[in-house]
């Protein structure tokens, strides 16, 4: 006798035997047991997950000498006719093969006349969907009103293909992919019942390779078998199928995780010569990174990664290496680089290349730990409060006839590096006496000068945000001393907010020191933003405004009122240090220069952490 391959000798024989189809088998044995069987099915599905096997065993149940019953009995000379394939009254149609209209002319015909030996005549059409539209059409009126002797069972691998017509016409049953589990469970007791030796490792290999088709799996074990006989090592398996081992993924992903460029330069050079396809490496790697990432967010990764609990272990060690950025950034990468392994004309090269873009990628670093940076040192400063600092008294100074007043520079450059911003000297103190009104430190209507500010023009309405208040005093603001020393107590306490406010909220502080400092008083501290801004539209809501409240009372040990102002283009002035705006209060005041840009302390930051340059435009 010739030899009966696996597929054929373990062909399922009852319906319990075919695995991963369960809705579908309880469906079709409660019609048989309820006498509701329909004159029409339509099996649809991928390839080897059991579509003929179910229509086979559908029509021994129907014609079993001891039935119609849910299962056939395989014993009786009906059973065993179906099952051979010899039946007068069970006729398998290829429809590959039997597509013209011709041949359905004569299935018609012979459909007219009744069973030789059994209750039903039973047709089955293997890819249903290779038939013409003319054989469709010609079908369709025998599909409608068939007789009661017949039986119309379709099979396809797809669906779309078959005209609604003949779909409405049909009770259709989707059979899906078979689980890699449940794949291996059924290699390993065939493997027992053939005595043959095989580890987990190998028969969740033959299924992966079978991607989800029981037939398939049954072939490639076949031919394992063949080649490495009754005793089957791991190495075997890979050699006898062509494909990529386990190991050579985990060692790559090893390679990259060292960052070691040279080894997967090596690992490419092996599978080159091994003959393996690379864009199907490509895709084992990317399928190798998923289950990575799967074992970094998920709460069971088994019940989503289908391999062995020792593999799953050895995964999991794996994912410990890496953090969950920096897998998805190597995902992506070997994504974008998969798509050039197929589009190169020279794959081996490009592979290479994107192995070695992988391995040489720096360590992700948390956005937190940025921030940190460039903020400076994490803990709080304990701010200077001006209540506490030496008093100095301005004193009047005379104008000179015929001659302009000299200016003040409104703020020295506040880029100061956090070593320099310590304690403010004692003679540099500044202090706010309670009684005094607020003054301003860039007022909008007149320059900073070293006499007293003129009160604004009654009639000049001041632009206010919608809903922002301001109370206006009826004297205007005092102007504080133009010392040196003024200058330098204002600007370090202003740093000092913003640092503070970075230590408690590090986006408002963020947003803080894009601003500048208006005017300050006992009760009151005015910021200025430039209008329309995205840092000025945050500043003003309700919420943001409420927590500077409250950082300035903690800041300044006292209840203090947070003024939002705006300030149009042609009033403000150049970029400063850390984000820093200067004021322009006046049209004819003189410009500081500004630094270049690679001069900046926040641009030099930025440009160390990510390692960038500028690019003039």
């Amino acid at each position: 006798m010739s030899y009966l391959v696996l597929a054929r000798k373990w062909r399922p024989q009852v319906f319990e035997e075919v695995i991963g189809q369960e809705s579908t088998t309880r469906t079709l044995q409660n019609a048989i047991a309820q006498k509701r069987v329909a004159h029409a099915f339509l099996f649809a599905g991928p390839r080897g997950v059991g579509k003929t096997s179910t229509a086979r065993i559908l029509a021994k149940a129907l014609n079993c000498e001891k039935g119609p019953q849910i299962n056939p009995c395989n014993q009786c000379s009906t059973c065993q006719e179906i099952s051979s394939g010899t039946s007068m009254d069970v006729i398998e149609i290829d429809g590959a093969s039997n597509r013209g209209i011709d041949e359905i002319r004569e299935l018609r015909e012979s459909v007219r006349y009744t069973p030789v030996k059994n209750r039903y005549k039973i047709i089955i059409i293997d890819e249903v969907h290779m038939l013409t539209r003319e054989a469709f059409n010609a079908l369709l009126k025998t599909l409608e009103e068939p007789p009661s002797h017949v039986l119309f069972i379709f099979a396809t691998t797809e669906p779309h293909k078959i005209p609604p017509t003949i779909l409405s016409r049909c009770q259709r049953y989707n059979f899906k992919r078979i689980p890699l589990k449940e794949i291996a469970a059924s290699l390993k007791r065939i493997a027992e019942a053939e005595g043959v030796e095989i580890s987990a490792n190998g028969l969740f290999s033959i299924a992966k390779a079978s991607e989800g088709s029981m037939r398939d799996a049954q072939s490639l074990f076949d031919q394992v078998i063949s080649y490495a006989g009754k005793e089957i090592r791991d190495e075997a398996i890979v050699e006898a199928l062509g494909q990529v081992d386990l190991r050579v993924l985990y060692e790559t992903v090893d390679a990259i995780s060292r960052r070691d460029p040279g080894r997967c330069l090596e690992i490419v050079e092996a599978i080159y010569h091994e003959g393996y396809d690379l864009d199907h490496f490509c895709q084992e790697l990317l399928e190798h990174f998923r289950n990575l990432i799967l074992m970094k967010v998920s709460k069971r990764p088994e019940a989503l990664i289908d391999l062995p609990a020792e593999e799953l272990d050895s995964l999991r060690d794996q994912a410990s290496r890496f953090e969950l950025e920096q897998l998805d950034h190597l995902f992506h990468l070997l994504l974008k680089g998969e798509k050039e392994v197929v589009q190169a004309a020279f794959p081996r090269i490009m592979l290479e290349m994107v192995l070695v873009r992988m391995a040489t990628l720096r360590s992700m670093i948390p956005i937190e730990e940025i921030l940190k940076k460039l903020e400076g040192p994490g803990k709080e400063k304990e701010p200077l409060l001006l209540a506490q600092r030496k008093e100095l008294r301005a004193e009047p100074i005379p104008t000179q006839t015929g001659r302009e007043p000299e200016r003040v520079p409104l703020r020295k450059s506040m880029s100061q590096s956090d070593d320099q911003q310590g304690e403010i000297p004692e003679e540099n103190a500044l202090e706010m006496e309670s009684e005094k009104e607020p003054f301003a430190l860039a007022n909008r209507e007149g320059p900073v000068r070293r006499t007293e500010v003129e009160e604004k023009s009654a009639g000049r309405p001041e632009n206010r945000p919608e809903g922002q208040e301001f109370e206006r005093s009826g004297e205007p603001p005092a102007t504080p001393s133009s010392e040196e020393g003024d200058e330098s107590a204002l600007r370090t306490t202003w740093q000092e907010l913003v640092d503070f406010t970075r230590a408690r909220k590090p986006v408002l502080g963020a947003f803080l020191a894009l601003g500048a400092l208006v005017g300050l008083s006992d009760t009151r501290i005015e910021i200025g933003f430039e209008k329309g801004s995205f840092h000025y539209d945050r500043m003003v809501e309700k919420e943001n405004r409420i927590q500077l409240e409250q950082i300035c009372a903690d800041f300044f040990k006292r209840e203090m009122k947070v003024v939002v102002k705006a300030v149009d283009e042609e009033e403000k002035g150049k970029g400063r240090g850390h984000g820093e705006k200067r004021i322009r209060v006046s049209s004819d005041q003189e410009r500081l220069p500004r630094k270049a840009p690679d001069k900046e302390p926040l641009v030099q930051e930025i440009l160390r952490l990510f390692e960038g340059r500028i690019v003039e435009s």
